[in-house]
């Protein structure tokens, strides 16, 4: 559909002062506030035109216009501007990822927390479902005071750890890791069977002084670490942003959007239908009726190369989409480096 330069520059100046305000858009705030040499006369007809030909509408007999979910898809192919994220919002996000995690979990809630702070809209981040996810490597590393830390490295270079009452040095950590690796490493959830963990127990038992009840507990974390990466996880932020939205301010639109957010199998297959890269669906672009009045932003975050999960943005149709972009552009290379630094340090991850 091609617009000429001058109805692109007032369809512009149109959506730019919509986002900011949230009230229906008049040729004379716009022969005010924008400097384009034209009479409020002129933008006006300009303005019925846009509305014609479907990018603006008017929702009310003598008010001024909004933008429709054609104009809101031009205005972000074609004409919006480039974000620069400040200083404060890049040490903001800084601040957030400083304390650095080598749990996947604790990586994609920051990840998302970060998402909610730089945009302050509402964002659903997933965690990676690894089906054929094989254990790698089993570290036992003695903690003292009758503590052990169990570490469970995946083929995919997912880490898993926890702390267990289990009173072994650092030798004898040493040489149950080993048993463990012996008996584990290659294994899948699928085969890491009931049978299989009693025949491990057993050689532990064997020849480790180690209480059953513990071995059991320990060999069990095991088993649910790496059945645990069959699931998708959803991680939600900052839900109640839309409350303060005057698009949501109908009690019935809010608790119908809000319980949508509630709901992790919607969240599951929205993100999961999303495309790599920047993906944007504006209002009616979104598969979910819940959705219509909203827009859906979502990069993906990868390891190696390939997408594990994603993180999406959800606020009003009159979001500022380029420091959504922006700063979801900027989570997504941040979580990559330390996905990449994390799981990368033994090479052939």
């Amino acid at each position: 559909m091609e617009l000429s330069e001058r109805k692109q520059k007032i369809l512009q100046a149109v959506i730019d002062e919509y986002i900011g305000t949230a009230e229906p858009v008049g040729s004379r705030a716009i022969s005010k506030k924008n400097e384009l040499g034209l009479s409020s006369a002129t933008i006006r007809n300009e303005m019925a035109d846009l509305e014609e030909m479907g990018f603006l509408i008017q929702p009310h007999t003598s008010a001024g216009r909004v933008p429709s979910d054609v104009g809101y898809r031009f205005y972000v192919n074609s004409l919006m501007r480039r974000y620069q994220m400040s200083v404060e919002a890049l040490e903001k996000m800084q601040a957030i990822m400083a304390d650095r995690v080598n749990q996947l979990e604790l990586i994609i809630k920051k990840a998302s927390l970060m998402a909610s702070t730089l945009t302050e809209y509402t964002t659903v981040v997933t965690s990676p479902k690894l089906t054929s996810a094989r254990i790698k490597k089993i570290e036992l590393v003695s903690l003292g005071f009758g503590n052990v830390m169990i570490v469970i490295i995946t083929s995919a270079g997912i880490i898993k750890n926890q702390s267990v009452e289990l009173n072994l040095n650092d030798v004898e950590a040493s040489q149950l890791s080993e048993v463990l690796n012996r008996r584990i490493s290659g294994l899948t959830a699928e085969e890491l069977t009931l049978d299989k963990i009693k025949e491990i127990g057993k050689e532990i038992d064997e020849s480790f002084n180690i209480a059953p009840k513990v071995i059991i507990n320990m060999l069990n974390f095991v088993y649910e670490a790496i059945d645990s990466l069959d699931y998708t996880e959803v991680y939600v932020n900052n839900a109640k942003s839309i409350l303060s939205y005057p698009e949501f301010s109908d009690v019935g639109k809010a608790r119908e959007m809000l319980a949508f957010l509630d709901n992790k199998d919607n969240l599951v297959k929205l993100l999961g239908s999303a495309k790599d890269g920047v993906d944007i669906r504006i209002g009616a672009e979104n598969e979910f009726e819940e959705l219509s009045n909203s827009s859906m932003i979502t990069v993906n975050y990868s390891m190696n190369d390939k997408t594990i999960g994603r993180i999406g943005v959800i606020g009003p149709k009159r979001m500022n989409y380029a420091k959504v972009i922006a700063s979801l552009d900027c989570i997504s290379n941040q979580v990559d480096k330390i996905l990449y630094e994390l799981y990368n340090k033994e090479g052939d991850v």
